[in-house]
This record gives C-alpha cells, sequence and structure tokens, in this order.
C-alpha cells in the first residue's frame, strides 16, 4: 500500500490522483536510473587516465569522456532539488533524505502526498519526466542519436589525450569531427596545426595532446575529399 492508497481526502491536492500515482511511479525507478548514470559517468569520464595495454601489446588510453553523462545527472539532480525545496519550503518540512539523486528521488516517493498538496506542483511531472527522460536517453540512446551538447563538449576542450583517445572521442562529436581519426591527426601535425604537450616521455608512453587544440585544427585544415569521375 502506497501513501496514495491511505490518503482519501482529494480536497487539497493539486495532482490528479492518476497523475501523482504515475509520478509516484517515475521517482522510484530513478535510484536504477541513478546508478546507471553513475556507472556511465565513471567509465567514460576519465581525463588523464592511465593508458592501459590492449591484447596486441599496444597502449591505448581509455575513452574519456561520455559528453551528455554529466549533464543530464546534473539536471535530473538540479529538477529533484528544486521541488524538495518547494515542498520543504510550502509544506514546513524538514529534509532528512540522502543527498544523492536517489535518496532525493526516494524521499519525493515517500512525501508524495505533501508534494501533491504544495501549491504549483502541477509542473513537476512533466519537468521530472523529462528528466528522467534525458537521463535515459544517455543510457540507453536511441539508434543514429548524434546529438552533442555543446556545453559538455566545452567542458572536453581542456583534456589531454592520446591520439587513439582523441580519436574515440571524435566518434562521439557527431558529423563534423567524424573524419578526426589517428591518420587525421599525424597530418595535422605534418602541417603544424597541434603538436603533443611537452613531455617529458618515456620510450613507449603515447603523446598526449590538448582535445581542444586538435579539434580547432582538424576544422581549420580542409579534408581531402576523393572524388570520382561520372
Amino acid at each position: 500500500m502506497t501513501p496514495l492508497d491511505r490518503w482519501v481526502d482529494d480536497t487539497h491536492l493539486y495532482l490528479d490522483r492518476t497523475v501523482a500515482r504515475e509520478l509516484a511511479r517515475t521517482l522510484g525507478d530513478i535510484p536504477d536510473l541513478a546508478e546507471d548514470l553513475a556507472d556511465a559517468r565513471t567509465r567514460q569520464t576519465r581525463f588523464g587516465a592511465v593508458d592501459y595495454r590492449t591484447r596486441d601489446g599496444a597502449r591505448e588510453q581509455r575513452l574519456p569522456f561520455n559528453p551528455a553523462a554529466a549533464r543530464a545527472e546534473d539536471d535530473l539532480q538540479a529538477v529533484l532539488v528544486s521541488w524538495i525545496r518547494l515542498v520543504c519550503e510550502e509544506r514546513a518540512i524538514a529534509y532528512g533524505g540522502d543527498v544523492s539523486i536517489a535518496g532525493m528521488a526516494e524521499w519525493l516517493q515517500r512525501n508524495i502526498i505533501a508534494l501533491a498538496m504544495t501549491e504549483g506542483v502541477e509542473a513537476a511531472p512533466g519537468e521530472i519526466a523529462a528528466a528522467v527522460a534525458a537521463a535515459e536517453a544517455v543510457v540507453c540512446p536511441p539508434v543514429g542519436a548524434n546529438a552533442v551538447d555543446a556545453d559538455l563538449v566545452a567542458r572536453a576542450r581542456a583534456v589531454r589525450l592520446n591520439a587513439a583517445g582523441i580519436g574515440k572521442l571524435a566518434e562521439q562529436l557527431g558529423d563534423e569531427y567524424r573524419g578526426l581519426t589517428v591518420r587525421r591527426m599525424r597530418t595535422l601535425r605534418a602541417a603544424g596545426l597541434i603538436r603533443p604537450v611537452p613531455g617529458p616521455w618515456s620510450r613507449d608512453w603515447p603523446e598526449l595532446y590538448v582535445v581542444g587544440e586538435v579539434l580547432d585544427a582538424h576544422l581549420a585544415l580542409p579534408t581531402r575529399r576523393r572524388t570520382t569521375d561520372a
């Protein structure tokens, strides 16, 4: 039995009971989603991570950046915080939950009646659902999705990666950077447009480049396009 089942007086609810039930179910799904988001962020946001050896003995830096994970996590957290703050202020309730995304979602679910009785709550289902949908798109991106958040790409520009890592990152940055491969980076270096971060380096240690400098150089130097006779 849920708090909504025990509450029989709809007089002071600003949410329809059916809508409130759906919102409670959405809140109940957030802890697992938050865990998936944390996995995505931890696994891929590894700025300056030590590289590892592949099966053939070559060194390759781990893919360091999921362009949407951090933003989706931040947005979801911000939405939950805003509604918790409003409930606590309007209903004179002290927040006693955990500060994590999962903890905040669980608190709102437990206090769904207080949330439903808070003036202005009509916007909550849409805002929370939108934040959840954005997070789900990161965890399970739709086929062919190439949307990249410009703000998060900007945050990646200061990262230092080796050529293989930049090539992997470029695969996530849409068509504009699709041709930014290891071979393309050799071309950019030969043209004097990029240079590795100053060492010293060990003989088997890969050279690192500032991502932003490589992205700018890639856009500045036109790529050759193969043509065929009609």
